[in-house]
């Protein structure tokens, strides 16, 4: 028992023992950190396909300071898509044209403002401020709701216009590019407003400026040139801000043909302005990449706007005719339809009320009393339309009972059935 005890106490022992408990240990060790390691590249494997599964995110952002006819339409086609979007406007345009950018609300589009004069680059806070109050307050005193977003020219911002953005409460600034065509959401601690850079052009060849028609359209590009660009930053990146000036993409048809390509066939998550707008990077201000250069010049394309074909839309109203309108009656308890006999929407309109039996009278484009007869109307009933158009942008027109209806839909169906 002696010799058994002091061989288990033996030096020689204690130090086989100490030497194999380490080694036991060393071994455990890493295995630990060997499935550790593996399981966290497995994991991070794991991400990597639930990303690449997970469609990228689309806003779509509209400017316009022209005329309505190309954001008519662009609109609409959205809004047959169910597509929300973000459009950037001049107080003097929302002025000019109240009714139809307060009417685009109901079609989900945001409504942001655009300030005039100079880019807001080392401008003093006095003047940024006062510049964008008054365009904010023009703004909201026609659509009735809040300016959450603003921008000046180039999309130009420095300190000053996030503290006058704070100071007016506003959620977002919009900024340019600084990281490709991917549209990046800026947080910094010094102020709440967030800042939007917005998607750029990723090639030399067409400058700096925002993803969109106008960059291509100015510098001799042409739609398959831009239609590459846009594909392409949808394949590489989670969150895209393709940009329309709506008197190119939604006016001339081979412009257009790209956006609805587009929208019927990239995989993209088309979200709002709320859903698009989450941080994406959160640092101090000084550190926040500022892009300020500026290639625009006089625009050289490769056909003249006057010249390119305009987008196939037979239900839209391009003109009509103002002619003295003579006193006569106007029905009210039968419904009254306007219309060219051609467009999708007429037509669709047309069959609707045959299917449901409901008499109505009917003024076509090619009548004489066409345009007199529709201007009698327009003044009985008033300047606002519903429907797909708030200002009687669309064929065809329907007058019934106190209510008028520009363009077709399942919702003036659904509206005409329960008056």
């Amino acid at each position: 028992m002696d010799k058994i005890l002091n061989f288990f106490t033996s030096p020689k022992f204690l130090k086989t023992c100490s030497i194999t408990f380490l080694s036991l240990i060393t071994l455990l060790l890493a295995i630990y950190i060997g499935v550790y390691v593996f399981d966290n590249e497995q994991l991070a494997e794991q991400q990597d396909v639930i990303d690449q599964e997970q469609k990228p995110q689309g806003l779509m952002l509209l400017i316009e300071f022209e005329d309505t006819v190309g954001l008519n339409n662009f609109t609409y086609q959205m809004y047959e898509r169910d597509i929300p979007g973000l459009l950037m406007v001049n107080a003097e345009y929302v002025e000019q044209n109240c009714e139809l950018v307060k009417g685009l609300q109901e079609y989900n589009i945001e409504i942001g403002g655009i300030c005039p004069g100079e880019p807001f680059w080392d401008i003093p806070y006095v003047d940024q401020y006062a510049t964008m109050k008054q365009t904010k307050d023009r703004i909201e005193a026609c659509i009735g709701t809040k300016v959450r977003i603003m921008g000046s020219q180039y999309f130009a911002y420095d300190q000053n216009t996030l503290k006058a953005a704070d100071a007016l409460n506003l959620e977002y600034v919009l900024g340019r590019g600084t990281t490709g065509p991917k549209a990046t959401i800026y947080k910094t601690p010094q102020f709440n407003t967030k800042i939007f850079s917005v998607s750029n052009i990723d090639s030399p060849k067409w400058g700096t400026g925002s993803l969109c028609d106008y960059s291509y359209w100015a510098r001799e590009g042409n739609p398959q040139d831009f239609k590459e660009e846009v594909y392409s930053a949808f394949e590489r990146f989670d969150k895209v801000s393709p940009v329309s000036h709506t008197y190119i993409g939604g006016a001339k048809a081979r412009w257009n043909e790209v956006y609805i390509d587009m929208f019927d066939n990239l995989d993209v998550d088309w979200v709002t302005l709320d859903e698009f707008g989450k941080v994406d990077i959160f640092d101090d201000f000084e550190n926040i990449p500022d892009n300020r250069e500026v290639q625009y010049t006089t625009p050289k394309p490769e056909i003249p706007l006057d010249e390119e074909i305009g987008v196939d839309n037979p239900c839209a109203v391009v003109e009509v005719e103002e002619e003295q309108s003579q006193s006569t009656d106007v029905e009210t308890d039968q419904l009254v339809i306007f219309h060219n006999g051609r467009g999708s929407m007429c037509l669709d309109a047309i069959d609707f009320l045959e299917e449901n039996d409901i008499e109505y009278t009917e003024y076509l484009t090619t009548d004489d009393d066409f345009s007199e007869m529709l201007n009698i109307y327009k003044e009985e009933y008033g300047s606002k339309s519903e429907g797909v158009s708030a200002n009687y942008g669309y064929y065809p027109m329907i007058f019934y009972k106190d209510r008028a209806f520009s363009g077709f839909n399942e919702d003036i169906e659904d509206s005409i059935l329960n008056l």
